[in-house]
């Protein structure tokens, strides 16, 4: 019997995949069904929500701002 699973397509641009597979490979690959292109990746339709809050958490980390001394005032 054959099963299917729900997905929902992503587009996004190289770097943001990037980080969306990075999340997938340390979450025991249970957010992707399929790296489809450069592009887009097919997600399980129930981990949009969380995949979307883990990918802001990780963007806030690796794009923090550093704290602006005060001589550049």
């Amino acid at each position: 019997m054959v099963k299917a699973t729900r997905g929902t397509l992503v587009k996004c641009d190289a770097s943001i995949k990037a980080m969306l597979l990075d999340i997938d490979s340390k979450n025991g690959n249970d957010f992707i069904i399929e790296d489809l292109d450069e592009e887009h990746i097919l997600v399980k339709e129930t981990k949009i929500a969380q995949l979307k809050q883990r990918l802001q958490s990780m963007m806030k980390e690796r794009l923090k701002e550093p704290e602006s001394s005060e001589s550049e005032a």
